[in-house]
Order: structure tokens, then C-alpha cells, then sequence
């Protein structure tokens, strides 16, 4: 049992590592890892962007609910950072929500693919840390999302299917615990 709590304690602990190594400012390079830490390089949400994040999920069916104060300025909402999925003259975004527009236990965080000219949202998931990786599947690069707790900790890996991202691996590491052990 000491093993698998020393083993899940490593497991986090490297996570925490390769987030703040990504993190680091590096001159002329692109953010590829996404957190609660504010993002390198913020950009600000056009309002054709705007609007295609708050017609999908689950920013539209929060956006409903929050009052009159929080929607007088929608874009105070998210924090985006441009990334590039596909071709070097595409501009992508990364996309975190703030305040309410986020889960009780994770961030959310939406792919908008082509920022500039017709945006459209590719992926949404809800995670601690999402990963733009070298790694490319139909010509767009593979994203990984990271969700932990006290006791588990979920890794999902998504691929670009040609048209949006879909789940492709799903891995779940538990810490089991024995309520009579000391």
C-alpha cells in the first residue's frame, strides 16, 4: 500500500515538473502546455471567436445562468493563447476558461481551430493541464488533457479525426486505499 501512495506521490510530482518546465519562457518558441498559471503570450478573443465558444459546450448553458454583470463582458471569461495545430500561417487558440466559466474540480478548455478566418471549436475538454504535443494525427497535432486529485490521476490523449479531436486513449491511475491499514 506504501508502494502505491510513494508511486502516486512520484506520478505527481513529475506531472508538476514537466508543467512548470513547459511553463518556462523560451524566445520565439509556443506555449505547449496549458494551466491555472496564467498563459505566456494572452491574446484576445475576437468577437467572431466569442461567439463560437459561447454557442458550444458547457460555455453556452453558463453563459445562461451567469447575471447581468458577468455578461456585460464575455471575453474577461476566458484567457486564450495561440498555438499552431496544423500549418505554421494558421493560427489556432488555446482557450482556458475564468471565474464560472470553469468546473467545481478542473478548468475547461476549448481548441478553436482557425482563429483568424472562420473559427470553429475542435475540442473541448475538461482537465487540470492540457499538452499540445509534437506528436500529429491527420496532419494536426495531438493534445493531452491531465485531470488529478488527492486520489487519481487521468490522462486523456485526443487525435484530430480530420474534422474535430476525438478520445483516443484514456488512461486512469487510482491510489487504492485500505480503510484498516494504519
Amino acid at each position: 500500500m506504501k508502494l502505491l501512495g510513494i508511486l502516486f506521490l512520484f506520478t505527481a510530482l513529475a506531472e508538476i515538473a514537466l508543467i512548470a518546465h513547459a511553463q518556462d519562457v523560451h524566445p520565439g518558441s509556443e506555449q505547449k502546455v496549458f494551466s491555472n498559471n496564467p498563459f505566456q503570450h494572452p491574446v484576445t478573443l475576437s468577437s467572431e471567436v466569442l461567439k463560437v465558444l459561447l454557442a458550444a459546450h458547457p460555455a453556452k448553458e453558463t453563459f445562461a445562468i451567469l447575471n447581468d454583470a458577468e455578461r456585460a463582458n464575455p471575453s474577461q471569461l476566458f484567457q486564450a493563447g495561440e498555438v499552431h495545430l496544423s500549418l505554421p500561417n494558421q493560427v489556432d487558440l488555446v482557450v482556458m476558461g475564468m471565474g464560472r466559466m470553469r468546473g467545481a474540480e478542473n478548468g475547461w478548455f476549448w481548441i478553436v481551430r482557425s482563429a483568424r478566418k472562420d473559427p470553429e471549436v475542435i475540442l473541448f475538454s475538461g482537465a487540470d493541464s492540457l499538452e499540445v504535443l509534437d506528436t500529429k494525427t491527420h496532419g494536426y497535432r495531438d493534445i493531452r488533457a491531465v485531470w488529478m486529485s488527492s486520489l487519481e490521476t487521468e490522462t486523456t490523449t485526443y487525435h484530430f479525426d480530420g474534422n474535430r479531436y476525438l478520445m483516443r486513449q484514456a488512461d486512469n491511475f487510482k491510489i487504492l486505499v485500505n480503510p484498516t491499514s494504519p
